[in-house]
């Protein structure tokens, strides 16, 4: 296994397969050939301007750290179990991409958080990952990035599978603010965590805008989430309250119940795209089409589209 030293590095580097032990500083344009950890205990600190590019690897390279039966993907990726400090600047933004000519949609893994506390991604763009951002039992804040062109933009869930897990049945708890989410095949999905998802754009993603799962202590607030298919997708959902949010022009539904969705969602105060009360509802999947399927209120709704830029 090479392993990754914990000095600062040169303006052009390749990273092979490895575990980073030692804070260490990464700037100019990294090459990542293979997964990469970074250990409990360590923190990978990454400069403005910082381009970050991963080799494009399958299942089988030697270049995995892992196997396929676990949390991680078959992809190259950042897995992060210390801390990650990726505060790029306007102007200075730091990029995660494939390093492939003819990049695509899941070309590598995600900046994986699993059981770390303390990470911050600001002024990043996240393109052509299988998820940008993939969160277990972590906490991070991210601010003002950019996913585009993702399998999911981002992620984050508690551990209730894999009970040898170190973080398992840890909540995540991850705060996304001021951020682009746009023209993935998922924009936001969560499951069984907190969090804050305010001010950002959430639009033209394939599937949908924003998928929360089960109990989830959440509040989304003053987002735009409009062209995808589906707005708000509900499995299970409970715990989340929506509002001030402009959730228009979906190409499916604005929002929807999925089979599962049994319990009542709360969607007063938020715009949606119109005033005409029987055009919102139709905009709505939810008891009135499906007798078995839960609720979904959203009278009072607000009469103009609310702020989503500060």
């Amino acid at each position: 296994m090479a392993f990754v030293c914990g000095c600062s590095r040169t303006p052009e580097s390749v990273v092979g397969k490895g575990i980073i032990k030692e804070d260490t500083v990464w700037r100019g344009r990294v090459i990542v050939t293979g997964d990469v950890m970074v250990d409990k205990g360590a923190t990978l600190t990454v400069e403005p301007g910082t381009e970050i590019r991963f080799r494009r690897i399958d299942e089988k390279s030697p270049e995995n750290l892992f196997g396929v039966d676990s949390p991680y993907y078959p992809a190259a990726e950042l897995i992060i179990r210390g801390r990650l400090i990726a505060r790029g600047k306007p102007g200075k933004e730091i990029i995660f991409t494939s390093d492939a000519v003819d990049a695509r949609p899941a070309d590598w893994g995600a900046v994986n958080f699993l059981g770390s506390d303390g990470s911050v991604v600001e002024y990043a763009r996240f393109l052509c990952a299988y998820n940008g951002i993939h969160a277990h039992g972590s906490t991070l804040t991210v601010r003002h990035c950019q996913f585009v062109r993702n399998g999911v933009g981002i992620s984050f869930k508690s551990e209730q599978e894999v009970k040898s897990a170190p973080w398992y049945g840890k909540r995540s708890r991850v705060v996304v603010t001021d951020c682009i989410i746009a023209r993935n095949k998922g924009g936001i999905g969560f499951r069984n965590s907190d969090g804050e998802i305010r001010y950002n754009e959430i639009r033209d993603n394939k599937f949908f805008g924003l998928w929360p799962k089960e109990d989830c202590n959440a509040v989304i607030e003053n987002n735009e989430i409009t062209g995808n298919r589906k707005g708000v997708f509900l499995y299970q959902t409970r715990g989340v309250t929506f509002r001030n949010n402009n959730i228009y022009d979906n190409r499916s539904y604005n929002v929807a119940c999925a089979d599962a969705q049994d319990f009542p969602v709360d969607m007063r105060n938020n715009w949606f795209g119109t005033i005409n009360r029987t055009k919102i509802a139709e905009t709505i999947f939810d008891h009135d089409e499906d007798p078995d399927l839960a609720r979904i209120t959203f009278e009072p709704f607000l009469k103009k589209a609310a702020e989503y830029r500060r």
